[in-house]
């Protein structure tokens, strides 16, 4: 059957289609209050001026690390408690939580809303894969990777959308409260809730009785982290998965470093306090930016499937490096906000190009038995990789963010990824390129994941 096919399935689905209404409410509130929160924190007077990249690096690192630290451990909790409700629940908590952040906001720096902020980003973790693994419930294993695709592709433009709305708020009305863009996101939470407790019953997303995982929380927890250091030797079995894994927590690193260096530059010294002493234009800048990301990340989920087929994954993984180190060279030599606009569209690209890489390099280069602990300590590289490179650009990025040094060497760094990887992984590519490539004469037999086309 053609993805057409599939799309008219699941467009009679109602089920899906219920539950796709959740998923599109939940993220569209995700974009309004995260851009409300970065605009609170970086341009709201009663925080004080932002000016300093250490500032950036710990409001990202405080809201994130909860969120980065919670990833391995969220299907400890998906797989023994009621999916319907935890989505539910953590939508109403969020909810109510906003009307928090909405009363102490305004009255500058206070723990209360940062605790509360923090703990609306981490419940994004158990709404986002909550939703993910309650598919197999609703649609047809034959519609399975078209609905998996068609949710987060459209979920994404969902966030899309939310900051965009935010933004151009703040841009429209320039008096408009930090606490009233909160609360925007709070009716978007209520209502995410809502849909999915009116249209699902307790035990309808999973998991069944009989699927659930055996054994307390605790016990679940401890079995976890044991897992994620089994995973983590099997890697050592499995070069073609952690090289490219490694690639991927090396590039996060470095793409902390380039956004503590944009952050700072359109916050200092592309920043006109003359002619602007409202942030209209920064402001506008940052939304472009946030806009194009998402660009990319779309992008690069409809290149780099075909991209994998055509070069193998191997080679996309080593083009997509060498992309990072020219654009990365390029804003050290131009350093102009367009030049910020476009890397940040072709950076996204090569980001998520990576990781879809990476996570079908698992998928299909680790055993079965192991896959989803690797997948734990690929989410773990992930994140922590992005957290430390927000805190070393903190340490050598100036106050007005101009840094073509540090650029330069982000680029250099790249390019060293570029050859090393390569090289290392000339006889260990991240998975059997053969079985994907239109050239294949016939399917065959499977060679073992880490072979070379």
């Amino acid at each position: 059957m053609r993805t057409d096919g599939h799309v008219r399935n699941l467009a009679r689905n109602r089920r899906f289609r219920h539950l796709l209404a959740v998923r599109l409410t939940s993220q569209a509130a995700d974009g309004m209050f995260q851009a409300s929160l970065a605009l609170s924190v970086f341009f709201n007077p009663a925080l004080g001026e932002a000016g300093d990249p250490f500032r950036y690096a710990t409001a990202v690192a405080l809201l994130l690390g909860p969120y980065s630290l919670l990833g391995p451990y969220v299907g400890t909790v998906l797989d023994r408690f009621s999916r319907r409700n935890l989505i539910g629940g953590a939508n109403l908590v969020r909810a109510a939580l906003m009307i928090v952040i909405c009363l102490t906001l305004p009255g500058g720096f206070n723990w209360t809303w940062v605790l509360c902020a923090m703990v609306v980003l981490a419940a994004n973790r158990f709404v986002l894969a909550g939703l993910s693994a309650t598919h197999p419930q609703v649609v047809p294993e034959r519609d399975l990777v078209t609905a998996n695709s068609l949710a987060s592709t459209l979920g994404a433009l969902a966030y899309g959308l939310g900051l965009a709305t935010t933004g151009v708020a703040k841009l429209l009305d320039s008096n408009i409260s930090y606490s009233m863009l909160a609360l925007a996101a709070g009716c978007g939470y209520l209502v995410s809730a809502f849909i999915v407790w009116a249209s699902f019953k307790r035990d309808s997303l999973g998991p069944a009785e009989d699927e659930a995982a055996p054994g307390g929380l605790w016990q679940g927890i401890a079995a976890t982290t044991a897992g994620m250091i089994a995973g983590f030797k099997h890697l050592g079995r499995r070069r073609g998965p952690a090289l490219v894994m490694a690639v991927q927590g090396l590039h996060r690193f470095l793409y902390g470093i380039v956004f503590i260096i944009a952050i700072a530059l359109f916050m200092g010294f592309f920043w006109d306090v003359e002619s602007d002493p409202t942030h209209r234009t920064t402001i506008s800048w940052l939304l472009v930016l946030a806009v194009l990301g998402n660009v990319g990340v779309l992008a690069a989920a409809i290149v780099t499937p075909r991209a994998t087929r055509v070069w193998g994954p191997k080679n996309w993984v080593v083009v997509l490096m060498a992309l990072c180190a020219v654009v990365v060279a390029a804003l050290a030599g131009t350093m102009r906000p367009v030049m910020f606009a476009v890397a940040v569209l072709l950076v996204n690209i090569a980001s998520q190009g990576v990781k879809i890489t990476v996570d079908t390099s698992i998928q299909r280069g680790v055993e079965d038995a192991y896959r989803g602990r690797v997948f734990s300590v690929n989410d773990t590289i992930y994140n922590v990789g992005y957290l430390a490179g927000l805190f070393a650009a903190a340490l050598v990025v100036p106050t007005d963010g101009y840094a073509p040094g540090t650029l330069v060497g982000v680029a250099v760094s790249y390019g060293l990824i570029c050859v090393g990887y390569a090289y290392l992984a000339r006889d260990d590519a991240p998975y059997d390129a053969e079985s994907w490539s239109p050239a294949a004469p016939h399917p065959g037999p499977q060679p073992r994941p880490s072979t070379s086309r």
